[in-house]
């Protein structure tokens, strides 16, 4: 079996969960799909247990609130921007449990991995955008993405320089005043 639907994936009538590969000897009307039907639960929220791209999202909304005008708290934000270049340098380093390659317990059963890059925008972008006007908040970006593509994993390595390259872009627009934009261009040349 391949699941076709990770947690969190938004379905509705005709979005397919699962592709299942009969064996030979199963006859097409006689295979029986209650038992992979039961594996999923579809329900109308999100769950933190089951999804972990919905965890990123929740941060990246407090992030965002803190950062609008009645809060005004870019504190909270950096904090987060912290808490995410943990998370995500934890995400990609190689397991050290001592004990080399777990076996899978379902060893028939395929489920894609979750794309870095989407975990990055669920991260980053909001905060991107709605701190674009702090300078605070954007120079912590450029330095949470130089650490993350300094971890040695190239999809992650390439997944912050884009985002390092959009989060400019969205300070070159709201930034005003020509030293913040200099210190904003100071903290992206550290990178290289």
């Amino acid at each position: 079996m391949t699941v076709a639907a990770l947690p969190g994936t938004f379905v509705g009538p005709g979005r397919v969960l699962a592709y299942v590969k009969a064996g030979a000897t199963a006859g097409a009307g006689s295979f029986d799909v209650s038992p992979i039907v039961k594996a999923f639960f579809i329900d109308h929220d999100r769950t933190y247990d089951e999804d972990p791209r919905f965890g990123l999202i929740a941060l990246s909304e407090i992030a965002g609130r803190a950062l609008s005008p009645a809060v005004n708290d870019p504190g909270t934000a950096i904090g987060i921007i912290g808490a995410f270049v943990r998370l995500f340098a934890l995400w990609v380093a190689p397991p050290d449990d001592g004990k080399g390659t777990a076996t899978p317990k379902c060893d028939r059963v395929r489920v894609p991995s979750l794309a870095l890059e989407d975990m990055f925008d669920d991260a980053f972008t909001a905060i991107a955008r709605d701190g674009a006007g702090a300078l605070e908040v954007v120079v912590r970006l450029q330095k949470a993405f130089i650490s993350l593509s300094a971890v040695g994993h190239d999809e992650l390595n390439a997944a912050a320089r884009r985002h390092s390259k959009l989060s400019l872009a969205r300070a070159e627009l709201a930034l005003k005043l020509p030293y913040e934009l200099e210190r904003v261009s100071r903290a992206c040349r550290r990178d290289g």
